[in-house]
């Protein structure tokens, strides 16, 4: 498995291209909302197992200035590892212990789960065994850029161990590679632009930090934010404020009262606004019924686009059911 991963290092920028109008006072809006979505793969890890993170790493692998020793970087490994598997609902309630080992270049042995099952209690490991970064510094200077790029190729091994059967039941190898940027200044010397970069350690938890999130998130659900549009006109405006506060009950009773309106446009748009109501909801075959009255009402206001992602919406619900039971 390979990802590429680039960080910006002085803040992350998000920007919403997607902004539209239609005819009058009608127009095109959108909030944040929090979407629990299903892992990237399927591991058969029961809600109720004791589950342990055990931290496998031998020896230093930074050997400058930079120097990490070996107890912060198996515990930030460990410890980045626990707080993403406790973010997700499948877990929220579980204590995850954090175990170190010292092992040998292969890993955990048979010889070495008996004795963490004995001082963990665990079901399962989620043992991380291998973690080779890599640090290259570059200097991008063109007409279009001008940055310097910390770039982390970086290798990894994160084995899942049943313990009663002493046996591995998942195995992952991952192969990123983490890039930072710091966008240089117009005014400012070369020296002045290295030391705005992030030392050595400081990018190695970096790597630790975006490796442990994206493995968790391979084999667990977790919630993401996404983007949802509805529309906005002078007769439903005041729904506007209860989104703000998160109050979605609130602004589809206000959209509810013109769901049949004499005018088209705006029972259209209400019911269209509905059927995201009922998506944040998790009323999924509800909000396509309300999709259908959009198309009825005016055709002009049907997105197809979203009847297609409320599809999939229904699609994860059910793995996600199976999978949260």
């Amino acid at each position: 498995m390979k990802r590429n991963t680039v960080i910006r290092y002085i803040g992350f920028y998000a920007i919403i291209t997607f902004f539209l109008t239609s005819c009058g006072s009608v127009k095109y809006t959108s909030a944040k909302v929090q979407t629990l979505v299903p892992p990237l793969r399927i591991v058969n890890l029961p809600s109720t197992a004791n589950i342990a993170v055990v931290a496998a790493l031998p020896g230093d692998y930074l050997r400058d200035n930079g120097k990490l020793s070996d107890s912060l970087t198996v515990s930030s490994i460990a410890m980045a590892i626990k707080s993403n598997l406790e973010k997700s609902p499948k877990y929220s309630s579980y204590i995850f212990p954090v175990y170190t080992v010292n092992v040998e270049e292969n890993g955990l042995t048979e010889e070495d789960i008996p004795d963490i099952k004995e001082n963990t209690g665990a079901d399962y490991l989620i043992s991380v065994e291998k973690f080779q970064p890599v640090i290259h510094k570059q200097r991008v200077n063109t007409s279009r850029t001008n940055c310097m790029r910390i770039i982390v190729p970086h290798s990894s091994a994160i084995r899942i161990y049943d313990t009663e059967k002493n046996a591995v039941i998942d195995e992952r190898l991952i192969n990123d590679t983490l890039t930072i940027q710091v966008d240089a200044y117009p005014w400012e010397t070369e020296q002045e632009l290295m030391e705005r970069l992030p030392d050595d350690k400081t990018a190695v938890l970096m790597v630790i930090r975006e490796m442990a999130k994206a493995y968790v998130e391979e084999i667990v659900p977790f919630w993401k934010e996404e983007t949802r549009f509805y529309y906005i006109a002078d007769n439903i405006a005041r729904a506007e404020n209860y989104i703000y506060s998160e109050e979605w009950d609130k602004a589809m009773n206000v959209w509810m009262n013109y769901v049949n309106d004499e005018n088209s446009e705006l029972a259209a748009i209400s019911c269209f606004n509905m059927a995201v109501g009922c998506e944040i909801f998790g009323e999924y075959e509800l909000a396509l019924k309300w999709m259908e009255n959009v198309k009825k009402k005016d055709a002009t206001y049907y997105w197809d686009g979203y009847k297609k992602l409320l599809e999939k919406r229904m699609e994860e619900k059910a793995i996600l059911d199976r999978i949260m039971n």
